[in-house]
């Protein structure tokens, strides 16, 4: 009598058990971080058991030859594999859209500047300022400055002398005329010295100093996140652009500052662009009127409430990128085609020329485009144009099969590349709808107006350029904005 061989020797158990835990492990990420609509997972779900089903049948029947077992097994190896893929995917999208929702910190970069010509090259020369003076602002920014000053002394093991100035000219002054050796300064704050068209004395600041010792000083965003029902429910997203490559974290100022308003009903979106030099309120600086862009160095809640002040409305969440965030991104996207209303070439980034109409770009011409300011209409209204083009463009792109061809690259281009408060559950619940509807979107641009004028700036500290806002453009956006907000269409 021939001997019944155990189970447990049979090599089809082992094909068959792993083909079933990789089935069970994705249909559990899928129910768990619910990206797919249900009716894709319940589909999904019954093929999988289906085939687990007649594989089972195919390895174990006794009627089935040995040429079709084998088969099998190559069936098998085949499907895990695909499953591997699947489980990967899953898994990395939902752990990186986590980690987009938990990234709700915020970092200040205090640096110790020297002039570039200093016999001391970096921290560990650092004791040779000891005996010298630094400076620092008196007043802007001084929470992070009197902290660094603390890091410092610890360091030092000793009480360095500070001296204070009014502004970051009257610092950088007096880190030129010798009067100090070194300059405590939050590099949120360094825009002001490139990009200052009345102070030009300091254009080249960034090849005439140098950092030699710096410290980041990290604490958490101010929660100011309204919730709603982001799939039925209308709601505005501010997008900020800081002015900064590297670490979107950083503290700076907001060089892009649009609203998207959503209708996710009627699958409408509304971006309004605000100048950076626009003359508001501003909570951050006591209620004084300064540049928008400044906002962004006191933190993206003060841009949120400068901008909910202006327009009247309640802003939802809000969204982080900087130039960094915009390479990565269009460049996993496979670039992105935008209509450009005139020729220019602009020397930014070494230089990069677009002809009128359509421009087919990738993440650097991208950042390019939307940043010139010089060679546009209107000048930075004009840049603002611009900027709404590579959004809608972007958002076209991302909806489209790009997406599923090219999704590990896109999720390793936002991971990192952008902060936001909308939580993890909300973006997945949003791409879930996205999905199972797979419907386009009429995207509407609108633009607030504004005349240019010189005025106080407390962030600066002296007088600057500025622009003032144009009030009948500000009332449109309010009336455009209220008129998306209530699922109606927008009317010119």
């Amino acid at each position: 009598m021939k001997k019944k061989k155990s189970i447990w020797k049979n090599s089809s158990l082992y094909f068959i058990l792993v083909l079933g835990l990789l089935s069970v492990f994705l249909m559990l990420q899928l129910i768990l971080t619910p990206i797919l609509p249900n009716k894709y997972i319940i589909i999904l779900g019954i093929v999988l058991l289906i085939i687990n089903a007649l594989l089972i049948i195919l390895m174990f029947n006794r009627r089935i030859n040995r040429f079709n077992r084998i088969l099998g097994k190559i069936i098998i190896v085949v499907l895990s594999i695909v499953l591997c893929v699947g489980n990967f995917y899953f898994y990395k999208g939902a752990s990186t859209l986590q980690r987009i929702a938990d990234a709700n910190i915020k970092t200040n970069a205090i640096s110790v500047i020297v002039k570039s010509d200093a016999d001391i090259k970096d921290e560990a020369d650092l004791e040779e300022l000891s005996e010298g003076a630094f400076g620092i602002l008196q007043t802007q920014d001084r929470d992070n400055t009197d902290l660094a000053i603390q890091d410092i002394n610890d360091k030092l093991g000793t009480t360095i002398t500070i001296r204070e100035y009014n502004s970051a000219f009257d610092l950088a002054q007096a880190l030129y005329d010798g009067e100090v050796d070194a300059m405590i300064f939050n590099e949120a704050f360094r825009g002001i010295f490139t990009d200052s068209e009345e102070k030009t004395e300091f254009k080249d600041f960034d090849t005439e100093t140098k950092v030699v010792y710096q410290i980041e000083l990290e604490s958490e965003q101010v929660d100011i996140s309204k919730d709603v029902d982001i799939t039925k429910q209308p709601f505005n997203v501010y997008i900020s652009g800081i002015d900064t490559y590297g670490s979107v974290a950083v503290t700076a100022r907001s060089d892009v500052n649009m609203v998207a308003t959503v209708d996710p009903v009627n699958h409408r979106i509304l971006l309004t662009s605000i100048p950076r030099d626009y003359y508001v309120a501003q909570s951050c600086q006591g209620g004084q009127n300064d540049k928008l862009t400044h906002a962004g160095i006191f933190g993206v809640d003060c841009s949120v409430s400068a901008i909910e002040n202006l327009l009247n409305i309640d802003i939802n969440y809000y969204v982080r990128v900087n130039f960094s965030s915009v390479i990565q991104m269009v460049d996993a996207l496979g670039g992105i085609t935008v209509n450009s209303d005139h020729a220019f070439c602009s020397g930014l980034s070494g230089g990069h020329c677009f002809v009128a109409g359509e421009n087919y770009l990738n993440g650097e011409e991208a950042l390019v485009f939307s940043r010139d300011r010089y060679h546009q209409v209107g000048g930075d209204r004009g840049r603002g144009k611009n900027q709404m083009k590579v959004i809608e463009a972007m958002i076209h792109k991302a909806i489209s099969p790009a997406i599923i061809t090219n999704y590990t690259g896109i999720m390793n281009a936002i991971d990192g590349s952008f902060q936001t408060n909308m939580s993890s559950g909300d973006i997945t619940k949003f791409i879930q709808k996205q999905l199972n509807e797979m419907s386009g979107w009429k995207i509407y641009q609108n633009s607030v107006d504004g005349a240019g004028g010189t005025d106080w700036t407390p962030a600066n500290g002296f007088y600057a350029y500025v622009m003032y806002p144009d009030q009948a453009s500000v009332d449109r956006a309010k009336t455009w904005i209220n008129q998306v907000m209530n699922g109606q269409e927008i009317v010119q």
